[in-house]
This record gives structure tokens, C-alpha cells and sequence, in this order.
């Protein structure tokens, strides 16, 4: 990937699925929901997940099926 340029990046590039994408935010949705549930009961979080990232991925996900119509700046991860 380093060696290639902008153009010879966006030759190789794919878009996934609309339904990837929907599949991905609903299971970073419910891992979200599992990280703020355990830190409301004093709990470690599940599966070893990161709080921190899963809110990460729930925000580019959500930006990226364009949840609620929402901006990049405005973008929520509600739970």
C-alpha cells in the first residue's frame, strides 16, 4: 500500500456493501451499549473490548451510514 500513489490507491479501492456497513454498525451499537452498561454497574468491559475504541468505530460507522443525517462534527453515538 506505501508504494502506491493517490491514483494508483483509488484504482485498487472497493466499496463495501450498504449491508456490510449496517451489519458493522449494528454490532459496534450493541458492543457500545455492553461497554456503557458495564461501566454503569462497575463492571470490567466484556470480551476484553476497549471503551475507547468502540466509541471510535461507532462514530465513523454512524457517519458512514449516514445516521440521523447527521454531520462529521455532530456526529452521536447513542446507546
Amino acid at each position: 500500500m506505501r508504494d502506491l500513489d493517490t491514483e494508483g490507491l483509488l484504482k485498487r479501492a472497493n466499496l463495501r456493501p450498504q449491508s456490510e456497513l449496517l451489519d458493522a454498525a449494528d454490532l459496534i451499537y450493541r458492543y457500545n451499549w455492553a461497554v456503557m452498561d458495564a461501566r454503569v454497574n462497575g463492571k470490567a468491559a466484556p470480551a476484553g473490548l476497549e471503551r475507547d475504541v468502540v466509541v471510535e468505530r461507532h462514530y465513523v460507522l454512524n457517519w458512514l451510514i449516514g445516521y440521523m443525517g447527521q454531520e462529521w462534527d455532530d456526529i452521536s453515538t447513542d446507546t
